[in-house]
């Protein structure tokens, strides 16, 4: 069974990567319509930070790799 998430992930520069961890979000969701409608909810909090928004299908249990499908790309 496929299982799709929605991720929000900072992106950090080298010198913050020493420092601390990313912010992340990451919530299971039926379909793409969903987690499209979490992003609109959810974005907003990674507004001050680069990140990388994206719907991960997740094969494990099929024995294939994820797919990933970036919603986009955000830089401030």
């Amino acid at each position: 069974m496929t299982h799709i998430y929605l991720e929000i992930v900072e992106q950090l520069s080298e010198q913050e990567a020493f420092t601390r961890q990313p912010r992340e979000l990451r919530i299971e969701v039926k379909d793409e319509r969903e987690a499209l409608k979490l992003y609109e909810k959810y974005k907003e909090l990674f507004s001050d930070c680069n990140y990388v928004a994206r719907i991960h299908y997740c094969h494990h249990d099929e024995g294939k790799p994820c797919e990933l499908k970036v919603i986009e790309v955000h830089r401030v």
